[in-house]
C-alpha cells in the first residue's frame, strides 16, 4: 500500500504508514507469545494510543467525516464504519489485559491494520476527489486538542 496523496494528506497517510508497520510489530510481540513479550506489546500499544493513535483519529474526525457527510449523505455509512473503528480503539485499548494480552493485541493489530489500509484505499481517494481546496487545507492544518 503505497499510495500517493495530495501534500494535504501526506501528514495523515504518513501516520498510515507508520501504523502499518507498527501492527506488524504488535502482531508479532503477540506471536511470540511470551510473558515479556507480551506486557511489552501492551505497554506499547497504551503509549501509542495516548501519544499518537487518539490525536490522529480526532484529527480525521474533525476535518474529514464531518465534511464528507455535508457533503454528500452517500458517504455517511463509510463514515460511520470508520468512526465505528475508532470508537473500538478507544474501548479495546483501556481493556486490554495480561490475563488477554495475547488476543488483546491480536485483535488491536488486526483491527488497525485493516482500519488503516480502508482509510488509505477508501476514504482518501474520496476525499481527494470531493473536497475544495480549502477543506483540504483545513485537513493539513488541523491542530489536535490537547486530552484532559
Amino acid at each position: 500500500m503505497a499510495n500517493a496523496h495530495c501534500t494535504q494528506l501526506e501528514k495523515l497517510s504518513r501516520e498510515h504508514q507508520e501504523s502499518l508497520v507498527f501492527a506488524d510489530t504488535i502482531a508479532e510481540l503477540a506471536g511470540t507469545g511470551t510473558e515479556e513479550a507480551l506486557a511489552e506489546g501492551l505497554r506499547r500499544v497504551r503509549q501509542y494510543y495516548t501519544e499518537e493513535l487518539e490525536g490522529h483519529l480526532q484529527h480525521e474526525e474533525r476535518t474529514i467525516f464531518g465534511p464528507l457527510i455535508q457533503y454528500d449523505r452517500a458517504h455517511f455509512s463509510l463514515c460511520v464504519r470508520l468512526g465505528t473503528e475508532h470508537g473500538l480503539f478507544r474501548t479495546l485499548v483501556p481493556e486490554m489485559r495480561r490475563e488477554t494480552a495475547q488476543q488483546d493485541l491480536m485483535e488491536f493489530a488486526r483491527v488497525l491494520r485493516a482500519h488503516t489500509v480502508a482509510e488509505e484505499e477508501e476514504l482518501f481517494p474520496l476525499i481527494e476527489s470531493l473536497f475544495t481546496p480549502e477543506q483540504l487545507n483545513a485537513i493539513a492544518n488541523f491542530t489536535p486538542q490537547p486530552q484532559p
